[in-house]
């Protein structure tokens, strides 16, 4: 999911953020990846995330333990959303 989300946050992010977001993919830091691709969106509104990757996240982070500044940025592009149905 982390590549889905940096792949739809690619033309918020800078020449640098989508560097950052690559190298950190590639060695597996998947929850970084995800602060550089998600910080963009929470700071300007965009790119608008589809519904089913918003699912996604809320998944994500109602089943992973996942760091404080990747809970607080999905809290904020999330917001107002009803957590995804686990079943």
């Amino acid at each position: 999911m982390a590549w889905d989300l940096v792949d739809l946050c690619r033309s918020a992010l800078t020449a640098e953020e989508l560097s950052t977001a690559f190298v950190r993919l590639g060695v597996g830091e998947h929850g970084d990846a995800m602060v550089v691709a998600l910080t963009p969106v929470a700071r300007e509104g965009s790119p608008v995330l589809p519904e089913q990757m918003i699912q996604r996240l809320l998944h994500v982070q109602s089943s992973y333990h996942l760091d404080r500044e990747l809970i607080e940025l999905l809290a904020h592009v999330t917001r107002d959303r009803p957590a995804a149905d686990a079943s």
